[in-house]
C-alpha cells in the first residue's frame, strides 16, 4: 500500500509540473484510435500535414491565448486577418508596392485594429466581447468594400516566397511559426513580465496593487493579437496566391476553443501556449479522424462544441480542487 501511494503521489507530482501531459497523452490515444481505422493516420506524412493545416489559426492563437491568459479575448481575430490579408493584397496588385513594404504595412494595420480593441475595452470600459464581436463586423464590412467581395488576384511574382520555400523539408511557413511559438512560449515562462501575465489574469487589483501597470499590459497584448491576426491572413495569401475576404472566417471560434480544451482558463490566470498549441492539434485531429471515418460534416462542430464543454468542466473541476 505505502509503495502504491508512493507511485501515486509521483504520478500526481508529474501532472502538476507538466500541466500539459494528460492532454498530450489523450492526444496520442486519440492517434492511436484513429489509426486503426487507417494505418496512413499517424504515419509522418500524415502529422506533417496536420502540422501544416494548423500553422496559421496556430499564429492567431498565440495572440489569443496571450490575451486569454490576463482575462480578455479577440472575437476580431479572424476579421482582422481577412482586412491583413486584403490590404496587403491591394498593396501588391494595384500600388505594386515591394512585398517586405507591403506585408509591414499589412501587420501594422493588424496592429492599429487591435490597438483599438485595446483602448476601447480598457480605457472606455466597453466589456472585449463587445468592442471585439463589433470590430469583427466592422473589419469584416471594410474588407468586403475594399475587394469589392471578390478574390485579389493576380498577385506578383514571389508574393510565395514568404510561406512556400521548403526549409528541411517544411514549407517556411511552418518554420515562421515554430518560431514565434517557442519565443513567445520561453517569454511567458521564463521573463518577469510573463510571468506578471498569470497575477493579472487572476487577480487584476493585487497585480495593480504590486505596481504591475495592467492597462498597458492589456492593451499591448490586444495590439499583439491583431498584428499576429493579420500576419496569418497575410502568410496564407502568401501559400494561396490570392487575397480572399472571406479569410479567417470561423478562426475565432477555433482558437478559443483550441485554447480551452489546452487548458487555458476563460477566467484568466492559468494554462499555456504549450497547452493551447497540443489542444489545436487535438481538435484538427479529431476533425480529421471523424471525416476520415464517414461522419456527417454537420456534425463536426457539435462534436467541437461538445469537447470543448468537457475540457472546461475539467479545468473547472481542477480549479475547484
Amino acid at each position: 500500500m505505502t509503495t502504491m501511494s508512493l507511485d501515486t503521489k509521483k504520478r500526481v507530482q508529474i501532472f502538476q509540473k507538466i500541466p500539459e501531459l494528460g492532454l498530450f497523452i489523450v492526444f496520442v490515444a486519440t492517434l492511436i484510435l484513429f489509426s486503426t481505422f487507417n494505418s496512413y493516420f499517424a504515419s509522418l506524412a500524415s502529422l506533417k500535414i496536420l502540422l501544416v493545416t494548423v500553422i496559421y489559426t496556430g499564429i492567431v492563437l498565440i495572440g489569443q491565448a496571450l490575451l486569454m491568459i490576463v482575462g480578455e479575448l479577440d472575437l476580431s481575430v479572424g476579421a482582422v486577418a481577412s482586412l491583413g490579408t486584403i490590404t496587403t493584397g491591394l498593396m501588391l496588385a494595384d500600388w505594386n508596392l515591394p512585398l517586405p513594404v507591403a506585408v509591414i504595412i499589412g501587420i501594422g494595420i493588424g496592429a492599429f485594429v487591435g490597438f483599438l480593441n485595446g483602448f476601447i475595452t480598457i480605457k472606455v470600459g466597453i466589456p472585449a466581447f463587445i468592442t471585439t464581436l463589433s470590430m469583427l463586423f466592422l473589419a469584416r464590412g471594410i474588407s468586403y468594400v475594399l475587394s469589392g467581395g471578390d478574390p485579389v488576384y493576380p498577385l506578383p511574382q514571389g508574393t510565395g516566397n514568404l510561406s512556400r520555400p521548403m526549409i528541411l523539408g517544411f514549407p517556411s511557413a511552418v518554420w515562421i511559426f515554430l518560431i514565434l511559438f517557442i519565443t513567445a512560449d520561453q517569454f511567458v515562462r521564463r521573463s518577469v513580465l510573463g510571468r506578471e501575465f498569470y497575477l493579472i489574469g487572476g487577480n487584476k487589483v493585487a497585480a495593480k496593487l504590486s505596481g504591475i501597470k495592467v492597462d498597458k499590459i492589456k492593451i499591448g497584448l490586444f495590439t499583439l493579437c491583431g498584428a499576429l491576426s493579420a500576419f496569418a491572413g497575410i502568410l496564407l495569401m502568401s501559400k494561396l496566391q490570392r487575397s480572399d475576404a472571406v479569410t479567417g472566417l470561423g478562426w475565432e471560434l477555433n482558437v478559443i476553443a483550441a485554447a480551452a480544451v489546452g487548458g487555458i482558463k476563460l477566467t484568466g490566470g492559468g494554462g499555456s501556449l504549450t497547452g493551447a498549441f497540443i489542444g489545436i492539434l487535438f481538435l484538427q485531429v479529431i476533425l480529421q479522424g471523424l471525416v476520415m471515418i464517414g461522419l456527417n460534416p454537420f456534425l463536426l462542430e457539435a462534436v467541437i462544441g461538445a469537447v470543448m464543454i468537457v475540457a472546461v468542466w475539467i479545468s473547472t473541476q481542477k480549479t475547484k480542487k
